[in-house]
C-alpha cells in the first residue's frame, strides 16, 4: 500500500538534507536539514509497518521481507561507495595535472577513509558499531546503515510477537520509557545512531497502529490546525514524537483536502520515488561540482568576502537539478532493475 502524501514528503526531507550540506555562507544553506534524515527513519517506520505488519508470519516471509529490502538499499548504497573510492583514487594520480592546488590530498583526512570503514559499508554496520567513523567515505549511507537493521529488529519483532498490536505497542512504549538505560548499557558495543533512529523508526511504526484504530480522516482546517499546533509547541515535544506525529496527521486526511491534493501531485510524488537516489548521491554531486567550479578558476565557496546572491542561487539552482537528473537516471538503471527482481 502506498499513501503517495508520504512519498511526496519524502522528497522534502531529502531536499532539506541536500540543503543542509550546502557550505554555511549559502543563503540556502538549511542549518537544520539534517533533521531531514530522522524524519525519514519516522516516515519509513509508518511505512514499513503499513505493508508488512500483517504480512511477515514466519522464518519464509521474514526472509522474502529482508530481500525486498535489501534490493531496495544495497545495489545503490554499493554503487556510491564504489563511485567515491574511484574519486579518491583518481585524485591519488590526477592532482599532479589538474591547473589548480587542492588542499586535501587522496583519502584525507585519514578518519574518513580506512579500511576497516570500508569493510563495514561493505556489510552496513558503520551506523552500528563503534568500530569506526560512522560518516566515512559516503556520509549519507550513515543512515541507510541505521534502516536496514531496524527492518531486521522491526520484522524479528513482528514474528515474536505473532503480529499483536497490543503487545507490539507496549514493547515500542518500553524500548523509549528505558531508552537511556538500555543504550548505557549498549553503549560499548552499539552506536548511540542506531539506537536513536531505531527509536524514530520504532515509534513512527506505532503511529500505524494508532492509523489503523483512528475511523475519522481531517479536514484541511483541521490538519493546518494540529500542525500549527505540533511546530508551535514542537519544542516541549522530543523530536521522534514530533516527526511520527505529522506523519501520522498527513496519513489521515480527507481525500478531497487542498493539502491532500497538493502532496499528490505527480510531479511532487515522482520526486519522493527518486528521493532515495537523491539522497545516496547528492553529496558526491555536490563534491563534484565544487571541483569543477575550482576548474573554472571560481572559489565562490571558499570565501566569504566573494558572496554573491545572484552566484548563490545559480551554483545551488544547477547543484540541485544535476542531482535530480542524476538520481532519474540512477533511478531508471539501477534502483528499478532491482525493484523488477523483487
Amino acid at each position: 500500500m502506498k499513501i503517495n502524501s508520504l512519498e511526496s514528503l519524502r522528497g522534502v526531507a531529502a531536499l532539506c538534507v541536500a540543503l543542509y550540506h550546502l557550505p554555511a555562507i549559502s543563503f540556502y544553506h538549511f542549518s537544520k536539514g539534517f533533521s531531514g534524515v530522522y524524519f525519514f527513519f519516522s516516515l519509513s517506520g509508518f511505512v514499513i509497518a503499513l505493508n508488512y505488519f500483517d504480512r511477515i508470519k514466519n522464518l519464509k516471509s521474514f526472509l522474502n521481507f529482508e530481500k525486498k529490502r535489501f534490493l531496495r538499499l544495497y545495489p545503490l548504497h554499493i554503487l556510491v561507495l564504489f563511485l567515491v573510492l574511484i574519486i579518491q583514487i583518481s585524485k591519488l594520480y590526477l592532482v599532479d595535472f589538474l591547473p589548480i592546488k587542492y588542499e586535501q590530498k587522496a583519502f584525507q583526512p585519514q578518519e574518513w577513509f580506512t579500511k576497516l570503514d570500508f569493510i563495514q559499508h561493505i556489510f552496513l554496520i558503520q551506523s552500528v558499531t563503534n568500530l569506526g567513523y560512522h560518516f566515512s567515505w559516503n556520509g549519507a549511507a550513515w543512515s541507510i546503515s541505521v534502516e536496514f537493521y531496524a527492518y531486521i529488529i522491526f520484522a524479528l519483532l513482528i514474528i515474536l510477537i505473532r503480529n499483536n498490536q497490543i503487545v507490539f505497542s507496549t514493547v515500542i512504549i518500553i524500548y523509549l520509557f528505558f531508552f537511556e538505560i538500555i543504550f548505557k548499557f549498549l553503549k560499548p558495543f552499539i552506536n548511540f545512531l542506531f539506537l536513536d533512529g531505531l527509536r524514530y523508526f520504532l515509534i513512527g511504526s506505532l503511529m500505524f497502529i494508532f492509523y489503523r484504530i483512528i475511523k475519522f480522516r481531517l479536514s484541511d482546517f483541521f490538519v493546518i490546525l494540529w500542525l500549527f499546533f505540533l511546530i508551535f509547541f514542537n519544542e516541549l515535544l522530543p523530536n521522534y514524537i514530533f516527526y511520527s506525529l505529522i506523519v501520522l496527521i498527513i496519513s489521515i486526511q480527507k481525500e478531497n483536502n487542498y493539502i491532500y491534493r497538493l502532496l499528490n501531485k505527480n510531479y511532487f510524488v515522482y520526486f519522493g520515488t527518486i528521493s532515495y537516489s537523491f539522497y545516496m548521491i547528492h553529496f558526491v554531486t555536490f563534491y563534484l561540482f565544487n571541483q569543477i567550479l575550482k576548474l573554472l578558476n571560481i572559489n565562490f565557496y571558499s570565501s566569504v568576502d566573494n558572496y554573491n546572491i545572484i552566484l548563490d542561487t545559480v551554483f545551488t539552482a544547477i547543484y540541485l537539478m544535476l542531482t535530480t537528473l542524476l538520481s532519474i537516471f540512477i533511478y531508471k538503471n539501477i534502483e528499478n532493475r532491482f525493484r523488477a527482481k523483487i
